[in-house]
């Protein structure tokens, strides 16, 4: 029991950042654990799964609600046991979102149709602005090689998709979860391909959005003190 004892306080050690005295000094080994995290949204009763009908700005060269469905149809599909639903479902009302949240004529009418137990909805905004400006950067020689710090004009623009997901029980139409993800990137202005550009910041929600359905695992380091 006293062995047990002190290897628990030599990780309680050093997870709390506390200094390991004259007993506890020693060479650390690094230890990775795989921790469980349950599904943030209780999904008992839930099998057939709606994705669509979001609110959205306009993009100029691509839909974006079409682009964001189906990255999380395809997602959902691979990594849960969920039945997702193919159907297309109609566009909202033209409404802000808080009022979609509550807006439970239309959840209950569109899980009827689909025979859906929960609608996964909510807003996408993906907006860009100018980020021009002057700024300091490495120059290199072409002749000497000489590296020098200099001042240069940029032409950049600033990219920022925000998705707020709603979960939305289909016998009643009520919302029982809700959250948002904000991720933004500035680039190159000639470089830049929105959509290449939206599905990276997309891609960077993937974690986030699947944790809310399904279990995940997460890796945390401890440190144990060998003599």
């Amino acid at each position: 029991m006293s062995n047990r004892r002190g290897l628990f306080l030599l990780v309680l050690v050093a997870h709390m950042g506390w200094p390991a005295g004259p007993a506890l000094a020693g060479r650390p080994e690094t230890v990775h654990i795989q921790l469980p995290m349950e599904a943030k949204l209780d999904t008992e009763g839930y099998r057939r799964i709606l994705v669509g009908g979001f609110l959205h700005n306009d993009a100029q060269v691509f839909d974006i609600e079409k682009e964001m469905v189906r990255a999380l149809r395809k997602d959902l599909d691979k990594n849960t046991d969920f039945l997702i639903l193919d159907d297309p479902p109609p566009a909202p009302p033209e409404q802000r979102l808080e009022d979609l949240k509550k807006n439970e004529p239309f959840f209950m009418a569109l899980a009827e149709e689909f025979r859906a137990d929960l609608i996964i909805s909510g807003q996408i905004l993906f907006t860009t602005v100018d980020r021009s400006g002057f700024v300091e950067g490495e120059y290199i020689s072409p002749t000497t090689g000489r590296r020098t710090i200099r001042t240069y004009y940029a032409d950049r623009t600033g990219y920022t998709l925000k998705l707020d997901l709603i979960f939305v029980r289909g016998s009643d139409g009520r919302l029982v979860y809700d959250t948002s993800f904000v991720q933004d990137v500035m680039v190159n202005t000639d470089e830049s391909d929105p959509l290449s550009i939206f599905f990276d910041l997309a891609e960077r929600f993937h974690d986030s959005y699947l944790s809310i359905m399904a279990p995940q695992t997460r890796t945390e380091i401890r440190y144990l003190f060998t003599e």
